[in-house]
C-alpha cells in the first residue's frame, strides 16, 4: 500500500501524460505473497478502497489514484495468479469483482483530474523558467554594465595618471634646465687663458677667441681657480624619460572612484514556494513511514481485559483497528475476538466477527496487540510469521506486546532489509530458530503514544 513518502520519480517528468503513465507502473507494482492466504487480501481490499477515499477526499489526488490501481491491479491481474485463490470464499470473490467494477471509472476519473492538474503544474513551471531565464540575463546584462564602467573608469584613472607624470616630469625639466642657467649665469665666471699673441685685451671692441679646449674657472665664493676640462661644445641636456615607464605605475582596483561588480545571483537554489509532494509529508522515521498514534489508556485496558488469562499464564491477542487522517493512522478500536491460548501462543476464533465489525466502522486494520504472562516482550519466530501479513499489506503495521511480569511494553515491526525477506522466505511453522544478528524485528520509530485520544474497546470474547 502506498506511504506517505513522495514520489521522487515524478519529479524530473515534465509531460502531464507521461507523469500519469509512471504513476501507473508505480502502481502495478503490486507483490503477491503465497505465505498470504488470498482471504487475507480480499479482506484487506476494503481497507484499500477506504484509505483511497480518505486521500481523495483531502485532496491527495496522487495517493487516492495510486491505491485504486493497486486495488485494479491486485485483483485482476495478481491475486489470481495465487497457489491458494481457487480456496477463497466464493462469495468475496465476487463481492470484490463488483468492487473493481465500480473503481475503473473512479480511476479514470481521477487520472483526468491529475492530467489537468499536471498540466497546470507544467504550465506554471515553464512560465517561472522563463521570468529565471530573464531575470539571469537581465542580471547578466547589469553586471556587463558594471564590468564596462569599471574599465572605463580604470581607463580614466590611468590616463590622469599618465597626463600628472608628464607635467612632473616636463617641470622637471624645466627647473633643471632653470638651474643651469642660473649656474652659469651667477656662478660661474669664464677667464680665458692666454694661448697666444692674437689674444686682445677686448679694449678695441674685439672679442677675443676662447679654445674649444681648456678653460680656467674662478669660483667668486671661494676665490679659488680650478682648472677644468670640458668639452663646451658637447654639453648634454638631462633628457625626459621614455613615456613607457608611467605604464609602470600600479593602479590600485579598489579606488574609491570605482564601483564593485554586481556578484552573480543563482536564484535557482531558491526553494520553489509551490513544490508539491505527491504522496503527502513523510513521517520522521528512517523509513519515511506514516505516523501511528496510540492512545496511551490502550495497554492498560488490554492488561485488565487479559489479567484473567495472565493469571493462568495463558496468552491473550486483540486487533488494533482505527482510521486515516491527515497522513497518519489513528488507533481508536481495540478488538478482542474469541480465542483460545497457552503460555506461548493465542489463535483467534471466528473472524468472521472481526472482519464484520471493521467492515460496519469502516476500520482499518493497523496491526495487533498480545501478552507474554511469563515472558519478556519481544517477538518470537511464531509472532513474527503473525505479524508478516500485517506489514506485507500495510508498511505501518505494528505488533505491540505486553510482559506483565516484567512490567514492559513492546512496540515492534520486522525490519524491512532483513527481517521481511527471511520471513516471507521461511516455510517453519511452529517455534523454530532464526537469525538473530542483525535481528529481525526492532522498536517502531514511527509510533507516539498520545493521551489526547482513548481507545475503544470490543470484546467480542462476550458476544
Amino acid at each position: 500500500m502506498a506511504s506517505a513518502k513522495s514520489l521522487p520519480f515524478l519529479e524530473n517528468i515534465h509531460d502531464p501524460a507521461a507523469k500519469v503513465k509512471e504513476l501507473c507502473t508505480y502502481a502495478g507494482q503490486v507483490q503477491v505473497e503465497n505465505a498470504v492466504p488470498p482471504r487475507r487480501y480480499l479482506r484487506s481490499g476494503q481497507g484499500m478502497l477506504q484509505m483511497a477515499q480518505v486521500y481523495q477526499s483531502e485532496g491527495d489526488l496522487e495517493s487516492a489514484f495510486i491505491l485504486y490501481m493497486k486495488f485494479i491491479t491486485l485483483f485482476v491481474e495478481k491475486l489470481p495468479k495465487h497457489p491458494d485463490y481457487s480456496t477463497a470464499p466464493a462469495p468475496e470473490v465476487l463481492n470484490m469483482k463488483k468492487k473493481v467494477k465500480e473503481v475503473f471509472p473512479i480511476a479514470e476519473n481521477l487520472k483526468a483530474q491529475l492530467k489537468v492538474k499536471y498540466t497546470e503544474i507544467e504550465k506554471k513551471r515553464s512560465e517561472k523558467e522563463k521570468k529565471l531565464a530573464e531575470e539571469n540575463l537581465r542580471i547578466q546584462q547589469l553586471n556587463e554594465e558594471e564590468r564596462k564602467r569599471h574599465e572605463e573608469e580604470l581607463t580614466r584613472l590611468r590616463k590622469e595618471t599618465d597626463k600628472k607624470l608628464l607635467r612632473e616630469q616636463e617641470e622637471r625639466y624645466r627647473e633643471l634646465q632653470e638651474q643651469e642657467r642660473r649656474r652659469r649665469k651667477n656662478d660661474i665666471i669664464l677667464v680665458p687663458t692666454p694661448m697666444d699673441d692674437s689674444f686682445n685685451s677686448g679694449l678695441n671692441n674685439q672679442r677675443g677667441q676662447v679654445s674649444s679646449g681648456t678653460v680656467d674657472i674662478v669660483h667668486n665664493d671661494l676665490g679659488t681657480r680650478s682648472k677644468i676640462e670640458k668639452n663646451l661644445v658637447g654639453h648634454t641636456v638631462p633628457q625626459i624619460p621614455d613615456r613607457e615607464l608611467k605604464r609602470n605605475l600600479d593602479i590600485s582596483d579598489t579606488s574609491p572612484t570605482s564601483s564593485p561588480i554586481l556578484p552573480h545571483v543563482d536564484r535557482c537554489t531558491k526553494p520553489s514556494p509551490d513544490h508539491f509532494l505527491s504522496t503527502g509529508v513523510s513521517g520522521a522515521n528512517i523509513y519515511g513511514l506514516k505516523d501511528v498514534f496510540i492512545p496511551l489508556d490502550t495497554t492498560k485496558k488490554f492488561l485488565v481485559l487479559a489479567q484473567e488469562n495472565t493469571d493462568k499464564n495463558i496468552e491473550t491477542g486483540g486487533i488494533l483497528a482505527g482510521t486515516l487522517k491527515h497522513h497518519a493512522f489513528h488507533i481508536t478500536h481495540l478488538i478482542v475476538p474469541k480465542q483460545h491460548g497457552t503460555s506461548d501462543t493465542f489463535s483467534a476464533e471466528n473472524e468472521e466477527a472481526i472482519f464484520d465489525y471493521q467492515a460496519t466502522h469502516d476500520l482499518l486494520s493497523l496491526g495487533w496487540i498480545h501478552t507474554h504472562p511469563s515472558q519478556t516482550a519481544f517477538l518470537s519466530s511464531v509472532d513474527l510469521h503473525t505479524h508478516l501479513p500485517y506489514q506485507l499489506l500495510m508498511p505501518e503495521a505494528i505488533a505491540i506486546v505486553c510482559s506483565p511480569a516484567y512490567n514492559e511494553i513492546g512496540v515492534f515491526m520486522i525490519t524491512p532489509d532483513k527481517g521481511l525477506p527471511e520471513i516471507t522466505n521461511c516455510s517453519q511453522r511452529g517455534f523454530h530458530e532464526h537469525t538473530k544478528i542483525p535481528p529481525l524485528f526492532e522498536d517502531c520509530s514511527h509510533t507516539k503514544f498520545v493521551d489526547t485520544e482513548q481507545v475503544t474497546v470490543v470484546d467480542l470474547r462476550s458476544v
